[in-house]
């Protein structure tokens, strides 16, 4: 005979191994997801400046930290990537799409906080959200800040659970990364704060009211070290704790010295000692300096606040209505409402109320944080209301299996219920996709790049359309022989002066590249990759001189295009929109120029 309760621990681990499948077979799914096609879209200008300064440090090795680019987490590791896999669009996005797809695994973090069905369905939300898969496909540092500084919290909060202090040296590296991608990990780590310190109060008010304040200040002390003694798990509870806090300091600065250091002096500190204090200075303090100077000093932020927030509110009504609106739905009935299914009525979860605070600070910070009116600051508003949202979900399907189950056993009819976690993806994958097809319609179009899907694409995206005559641009440089193999043509449109033009073609080797170099994104990261030579003509040159002997490839803004095309006979002209709208650009290609790169000769 089995000893008491052993088939209850054998039906326990059962069900887990269904929640861990559950979650694996949603995570398998994200993946597949950001991963099929990854570059089907043409890039975007953020992807286009990031990914040219990325080939010139991949070339130079020379790399400095500016902060308008943001981290230099995704220089520096497709710098690397690139000497194994080619510089093509999808690989440039490969590391964002790897983390996006890996992101729902956290929800196994959050396990001693969320039931089992809870765990699954907020995988689900991180699997399938339309803006965190869209912006999972692109490359660009939101979703790593977030999936980081979200992964970082998991394992505090599984360090608070386990009491096994090497949890918290991941959340230390975690965090370390997530502030290697983005600045916005401050922001994380005041909003984390921010809610803790709610909760704290609250349960705080709470307890003193009923058993006054000195008492409460000695059981909470005496709680921390006995919590503290139990980390340690050490007769000298106080050194071993100082250890740690060294040891996960050091992991912490390891990692952001790695990615802040300036190269090549990091590399040259390797074997001379006497620059370490040189490379740590100019990794941490002149980071933070240059930052201040930018973000703080500057007027990155003198935006109109309830533009920015009514922005926020579009994105998230187009692309996150259902994670919204079942936030709401679990953080009430977290708080309040008896569930079926032997849920008890109101269990008031600090981590779900965490959570929360977290998802409404955000949502009343980044439009006063964010220095861009663009729809991925609202990733870092879904992500922790994908919480409460998992709970309210799990509510919801608890409820519709109850309200469906037959259960007349005197009739002999049979029972029809929901099933549990393992299965259950099927039903939220079910419950997902139709939900998304009615609320959150960029659920369709993770590739899009159309004018019409102006709430998740930002208004710097290129038409697709735009692909091949790129793509031929491409065959042509790396065909063409001596000589500028593309032309860029200044023209005094679209309330710019000398539009593409710049003066010296070398000034774009670094960042902050003058003139019209930024009209002409995402140009030079196709350029760059296939070693085009090129060049750029002011709107003042005279035009029948400049392009007397004009190179094989010439662009033009398409408002000048008459004054270049008398000038072009034998090339062939084409159009597409740089931007969602109001861009369009005229590319002028050689026929023959054209038949040969095609042919290969």
């Amino acid at each position: 005979m089995s000893p008491p309760g052993s088939g209850d621990h054998r039906d326990r681990s059962v069900t887990d191994r269904r929640t861990v499948a559950g979650v694996v077979l949603l995570t398998i799914l994200g993946l597949a997801i950001r991963l099929y096609d990854l570059g089907g879209r043409v890039f975007h200008w953020d992807e286009g400046r990031v990914g040219y300064w990325t080939l010139r440090y991949a070339e130079t090795g020379h790399f400095e930290y500016e902060p308008i680019i943001h981290g230099p987490f995704l220089r520096i590791v497709n710098g690397a990537l690139f000497g194994v896999l080619p510089p093509t669009d999808a690989s440039a996005r490969l590391v964002v799409a790897l983390v996006g797809g890996i992101l729902p695994l956290g929800a196994l973090l959050f396990r001693a906080h969320l039931d089992r069905l809870e765990v699954v369905t907020l995988a689900a939300f991180l699997s399938l959200n339309p803006l965190l898969v869209y912006y999972s496909r692109f490359m660009r540092n939101d979703v790593l800040v977030g999936a980081f500084a979200f992964l970082a919290l998991g394992f505090v909060v599984r360090a608070l659970d386990t009491r096994q202090v090497r949890h918290l040296y991941a959340g230390s590296a975690l965090l370390a990364l997530s502030l290697s991608t983005k600045a916005n990990t401050i922001l994380y780590v005041l909003c984390f704060l921010g809610a803790g310190a709610l909760l704290v109060d609250h349960r705080l008010a709470r307890v003193v009211r009923r058993d006054g304040l000195r008492s409460t200040a000695v059981d909470w002390a005496q709680a921390c070290w006995r919590g503290l003694v139990a980390v340690a798990g050490d007769r000298h509870p106080v050194g071993v704790l100082l250890s740690h806090v060294v040891g996960i300091g050091v992991v912490f600065l390891a990692i952001i010295v790695f990615f802040y250091a300036p190269r090549p002096d990091l590399y040259r500190a390797i074997g001379s000692p006497e620059a370490w204090s040189g490379v740590l200075h100019e990794a941490t303090v002149g980071s933070v300096r240059e930052l201040v100077d930018l973000w703080i000093k500057g007027d990155m932020q003198d935006n109109p606040y309830l533009t920015y927030l009514g922005h926020e509110l579009e994105t998230i009504a187009h692309a996150a209505a259902v994670t919204a609106v079942l936030a709401v739905v679990g953080f009430i009935v977290d708080g309040h409402v008896r569930g079926r299914d032997r849920v008890p009525a109101g269990r008031n979860r600090a981590f779900v109320a965490f959570a929360a605070y977290w998802g409404i600070a955000s949502l009343i910070g980044y439009p006063a944080a964010t220095d861009i009116n663009a729809p991925w600051s609202a990733v870092h508003i879904v992500l922790p209301a994908t919480i409460p949202a998992a709970v309210g979900l799990a509510y919801v399907l608890r409820e519709c299996r109850a309200a469906i189950a037959i259960d007349d056993s005197t009739a002999g009819s049979p029972t029809i219920h929901v099933p549990e976690p393992g299965s259950a993806a099927i039903v939220l994958l079910i419950a997902l996709t139709a939900t998304g097809g009615l609320l959150a319609p960029t659920a369709t179009y993770w590739n899009s790049t159309n004018s019409d899907h102006t709430a998740v694409v930002q208004w710097a995206q290129p038409h697709n359309d735009a692909s091949e005559t790129i793509a031929d641009i491409e065959a042509i440089a790396s065909h063409h022989g001596d000589g500028t193999d593309v032309l860029f043509v200044g023209a005094d449109v679209d309330s710019r002066d000398d539009t593409f033009y710049v003066a010296d073609e070398s000034d774009a080797d670094e960042m902050y590249a003058p003139g019209g170099w930024n009209d002409r994104l995402p140009l030079p990261w196709y350029l760059e990759r296939s070693d085009a030579r090129v060049d750029s003509i002011s709107a003042d040159a005279d035009r029948e001189e400049a392009l007397a002997d004009a190179p094989p490839v010439v662009i033009v803004h398409a408002d000048a295009r008459g004054e270049v095309e008398p000038h072009l006979d034998g090339y062939r002209v084409r159009e597409h929109q740089l931007r969602l709208w109001n861009f369009r650009i005229a590319f002028f290609l050689e026929e023959d120029a054209l038949r040969a790169a095609r042919s290969g000769e």
